[in-house]
This record gives C-alpha cells, structure tokens and sequence, in this order.
C-alpha cells in the first residue's frame, strides 16, 4: 500500500535547491573533464615549422619562438610536446634527435639542447669581430642593416652596453650619405636613426624618379673631325691631316738637302 509523505513548503524548497545544486555540479565536472581531455590531446602533429639542423643563430631562434608560440596557442602539455617534438625535425636534426632524447627530461631541456648544438654561445670577441667585418653598402637599405646589426648584438651578455653605446657602435659604419645629413648628435635612439635615414631613402627615390627615363638629346651624338669635317674621328687622328703633315716635312726636308 502506497505511502503519501506530506512535505511542508520550506521542505519542498529545499529539496528542489539540492537537486539543481547537484545538477550544477555534475555540468561543470563535466566541462572540466573534457577540457582536460582536449588538453591532453593537444600535439605537433599539424605544426608546419620544420628544423633540419642549420647551424644559423638566426634560424635556430626563429625556430624556437615559433614552436614555443604554438605550443601555448595549442595548449599542449610539456609531457606531449617531449613526445612529440621528433614530428618537427627532419635530415641531420632528426639522427641527432635519436641520440639525445634520453637526455631531455622536460620541455625546457629540449630547448636547452637545439640551442647548446645547433647554436651555441659565440663568444663576445667573434660577435665583435662579426659586427665590424662590414659597412653599409650603397645597395642596402637602412632597416635592413640595423637590423642586422642589432641581431648580432643581441648575441652578447645580456647589460654588456646600453643604446646609445650601440649607437656609436653603428654609425660608424654607415654609409656615408646618411651620416652626411645625420650628424651622431641628432640621434638618441636606434628608432630616430631609422626615421631620419627613411626619409634619405625617400628622397633619394623621388630624385631618380624625377630624372628622364630615356638618353639625353645629343648625348649619342659621335664626335666630328674639325679638319676634314668627317664623323667618327677627332683632328688628332685625322688621316688627312697626318698625310699633309708628312708631305709638308718631306718637301722641307728636299729643300733642305739642295
């Protein structure tokens, strides 16, 4: 025989708040389940950066920020990325993968290794040596040299020198018509150096682009003999000047002789 409970108002509240509150619960354990399934599933396996074991300061960096970038956008876990950072190298980087992974025993350990193989520390004399190999040729633009010139810098301890010791650095080996309308003293920043030099570079363009594109009137034209009036020679090679000349000295030469 069925039984009938009889509940009071605040009774049958308070039943309802608990089962909503249990209700809550099991939806946001759920949603922190599969957020942590999903960031355990997160991998290489779509990444397109590729290393083949350059031995390039520039390229081993490049590389590097570029995984270390994807792997937080992907959220990926330390324990997959060491897993799975032999999917991004391939040729030489690939044996030399197989011969240290045992050595790595965390993510940061993976980066340690590239950098201490593939670009180790230069010392402070060959980064100097590097940086003062080359001026500025006529052919390169100014971003392009400065940052250059920077990059090989950045190589250096970190504090070694502040800006405007760069800036001294560099300048000297400017090319000369930008030192020529940028006195040193006018520059405090490396952003003021380049601002001053763009606008040479643009006033530059707008001169050759000002000047006419086809050849001078006149400017082929062949030079004329002022003796004999004929094109293609000059009066110092002039045959026919040369054949009077040698006529005059043999007549005097006959005359003499009677």
């Amino acid at each position: 025989m069925a039984t009938n409970i009889q509940m009071t108002n605040e009774q049958l509240h308070a039943l309802i708040e608990a089962v909503r509150s249990s209700a809550v619960s099991a939806a946001g354990n759920a949603a922190a389940s599969a957020s942590d399934a999903s960031k355990t599933k997160g991998s290489f396996s779509t990444c397109t950066h590729r290393f083949g074991g350059a031995r390039s300061h520039d390229e081993v960096e490049e590389f590097i920020t570029n995984i270390v970038t994807y792997k937080e956008l992907e959220d990926i876990s330390d324990e997959n990325a060491l897993k799975g950072i032999s999917l991004l190298f391939y040729g030489i980087a690939s044996t030399w993968w197989q011969g240290v992974r045992k050595e790595a025993k965390c993510w940061n350990d993976v980066i340690s290794l590239i950098r201490e193989h593939f670009s180790p520390t230069k010392p402070a004399y060959q980064v100097y040596m590097e940086f003062f190999e080359k001026k500025q040729s006529d052919s390169v633009a100014i971003d392009t040299f400065v940052v250059e010139k920077r990059a090989l810098l950045a190589q250096l301890p970190e504090g070694r020198h502040n800006e405007e010791t760069e800036l001294d650095f560099l300048y000297g080996l400017l090319n000369i018509k930008y030192r020529k309308h940028i006195p040193r003293q006018s520059i405090s920043t490396f952003r003021d150096l380049l601002e001053q030099g763009r606008i040479i570079e643009h006033n530059e363009l707008e001169v050759v682009e000002a000047q006419p594109k086809g050849p001078l009137r006149g400017a082929n034209r062949v030079e004329r003999c002022t003796y004999c009036n004929f094109r293609g020679h000059t009066f110092e090679v002039c045959r026919k000047r040369q054949a009077r000349d040698h006529t005059s000295e043999v007549k005097n030469y006959a005359r003499n002789a009677k």
